[in-house]
């Protein structure tokens, strides 16, 4: 066990990581002690894996784009306990909806704080995981992500069809967006499920930098679109309020 792969994929993980600056190879040999043709697989590994990132220009390693992608999660879910149970509490008791907070995960939406007032059972569940492009939630982080970001999601993205309602060709999706920031509140109208509405604003950080996503949501025979983005100032309020916990002064 102790010269399993995994061990030593940790070792140079945590060589690079630890290194004040990029590696060559051959530093990297003699700081985990492996031989030449095990470094070599090791890296190759890692690279197939986004974790660690070749220069061609030094020759040289450095920690790539996922670990940073797991260590931003990792401090985010620290610093989202400021969001406190009683404020889904407070705001599923003044609206009458359901209440719901996610985290951007890859490019999915991940629910890490629900208020059910109003069950769906087809509905995702604390700790599920919905796509961007037909949710009130995942617009709403793709609103928040810059050119290159976005451009990225929408060279990957399938655009899945999930309702007659749910925008699956870009030019749709990228107006719903440019009218996202108009309104500062993102809505899904029954796109990804027939049967729910949805409305989600931003909790940001001291550097206006998206968190999560605060939302509302409810099945259409509760309430409509409409209703919901009557308690668009509601919510905007209490997200305002948790995002200056988090230094934001806006």
């Amino acid at each position: 066990m102790q010269s399993s792969i995994v061990e030593k994929l940790v070792v140079v993980l945590d060589i690079l990581a630890k290194a004040p600056g990029k590696l060559t190879y051959s530093e990297i040999v003699a700081a985990s002690g492996f031989n030449k043709s095990s470094t070599h697989r090791i890296l190759s590994i890692l690279m197939g894996q986004a974790l660690v990132e070749f220069s061609e220009r030094d020759k040289s390693y450095t920690v790539g784009p996922k670990l940073f992608s797991w260590a931003r999660a990792a401090w985010q879910k620290t610093d989202l306990e400021q969001i406190e149970g009683q404020d889904l509490i407070d705001l599923g008791n003044a609206t009458g909806m359901n209440v719901a907070v996610a985290v951007l995960s890859d490019y999915s939406a991940t629910f890490i704080r629900t208020r059910i007032i109003k069950p769906y059972k087809l509905a995702v569940k604390l700790g599920g995981q919905s796509d961007l492009h037909c949710t009130a939630v995942g617009k709403l982080f793709l609103s928040h992500m810059d050119k290159v970001e976005l451009d990225k999601y929408l060279d990957t993205a399938e655009l899945e069809k999930f309702t007659e309602n749910t925008l699956t060709d870009q030019k749709s999706l990228l107006r719903d967006i440019e009218q996202i920031k108009i309104k500062g509140y993102a809505t899904s109208n029954r796109e990804e499920f027939w049967q729910v509405v949805g409305i989600a604003v931003p909790i940001v950080d001291y550097d206006n930098r998206i968190m999560a996503s605060l939302s509302l949501w409810t099945p259409t025979r509760f309430a409509s679109l409409e209703a919901l983005e009557s308690e668009a100032p509601l919510l905007l309020e209490t997200a305002a309020k948790i995002s200056a916990r988090f230094g934001s002064m806006v």
